[in-house]
């Protein structure tokens, strides 16, 4: 990618403290037909146009001006590499092995890899996306962490003292630690371990086990990647699985998460033989679905194209070429399975309380009616043709 930088000194050196060993090259005769990147200083601050922006950029600041740069150089890095998957992540090597930490949103990913850039024995590759190469291994950008600011006021003194040793480029919102053991760009070292990252509001620091279905499922939710197919998105991403530790990482306070980690993976096994690693939690996929508007007596089919695949406790569903992917737990199995004959949810709802006599059977039949409703709305069943 080609950087245009006029009137924007301050630019280039936000970028030489924001990316740890980018090398970038002059050249006296750009190429017109590359992909560019343009920033240009003004009275009224930066802007910044770009091949990757579908409109020009006003008014920013120096910090806005570098992260809108840094996000165009992560963007071609995946876009100019055949097969490179992009995984919302952070990561960090420790003892030798790459350690991701993925999650939903809000589950700490950036102020967890922030505060362990004071670990000085472990190196941070990123704290937003991670580039997994097709050749297995992942890829550090350089990029320093970032952090939206002001930091949280629990943080400990040392963490507040430490980001303030090394804040790079900020404004009022965001600030990029520059921190000396964020990963060179360019390091390269195959992913190890998957922290599937679980916030709560108190509690110690603990480990769970993940099942297989579970893990699949935040991959492809954190897949930031075109694969193109369905098909290719599993594939690829169970071929992952196969190669790496997952497990969930439940925590309230930074400190403890971070001493966990330290404790856990501070040898040369998977997990430290005297740190306890709890039973799987349930499977927050299996959350209740918003209650049906559709009748329980209409009948459903299966459409007929639809592929199955499944792992562990779920089955994962999709249309030949098409790109999603809809999960569903137990029951859901359960009822795709009775669906090989056209049926309501009244008739499968009552069918299941006969292997479940436990459960209320109106209350089955409600669930199954939901689940039908999901499945109509993501296009996998029809109308039976009685």
């Amino acid at each position: 990618m080609h950087l245009h930088l006029q009137n924007a000194d301050e630019i280039a050196s936000s970028l030489s403290l924001a990316i740890r060993d980018w090398q970038p090259k002059d050249v006296s005769a750009p190429d017109p037909t590359a992909r560019c990147t343009i920033v240009e200083g003004g009275p009224d601050g930066y802007a910044v146009r770009s091949c990757y922006l579908d409109e020009t950029l006003e008014g920013l600041g120096s910090a806005a001006a570098t992260c809108a740069v840094i996000a165009d150089l992560a963007q071609d890095f995946f876009e100019t590499r055949s097969g490179c998957l992009a995984l919302h992540c952070a990561a960090f090597r420790f003892h030798n092995r790459l350690i991701a930490m993925t999650g939903p949103s809000r589950a700490g990913k950036s102020t967890l890899a922030a505060r362990l850039t004071m670990e000085t024995d472990m190196q941070v590759f990123c704290d937003d996306v991670l580039p997994l190469l097709d050749n297995g291994k992942a890829v550090g950008l350089g990029i320093a962490p970032r952090l939206r600011l002001p930091i949280p006021a629990a943080s400990s003194a040392a963490f507040k003292a430490h980001f303030g040793r090394h804040i790079g480029p900020h404004d009022d919102r965001y600030g990029y630690l520059c921190a000396p053991n964020v990963a060179p760009h360019g390091t390269a070292v195959p992913l190890s371990v998957l922290l599937i990252l679980d916030r709560r509001p108190i509690g110690p620091a603990l480990l769970h086990e993940v099942a297989e279905d579970e893990a699949l499922h935040f991959l492809l939710a954190q897949n930031m990647s075109d694969l193109e197919t369905a098909e290719a998105a599993f594939a690829r991403l169970s071929d992952l699985l196969t190669g790496i530790k997952c497990l969930r990482l439940v925590y309230s306070h930074l400190e403890d998460a971070v001493a966990l980690i330290r404790h856990a993976f501070g040898t040369t096994t998977d997990v430290a033989a005297d740190v306890s690693v709890a039973k799987a939690l349930m499977n927050p996929m299996s959350a209740a679905l918003p209650r049906a508007d559709l009748s329980s007596d209409l009948q459903w089919s299966r459409k007929p194209d639809v592929v199955i695949q499944r792992k562990g406790d779920s089955a994962f569903l999709w249309h030949p070429g098409n790109q999603m992917i809809w999960q569903t737990n137990t029951l859901g199995l359960a009822v795709w399975t009775l669906l090989e004959i056209p049926g309501s949810a009244r008739e499968i709802g009552t069918l299941l309380s006969e292997q479940f006599p436990d459960q209320d059977t109106d209350t089955l039949i409600s669930d199954v009616n939901a689940l039908m409703q999901a499945l109509v709305q993501n296009g996998l069943i029809e109308p039976a043709r009685i």
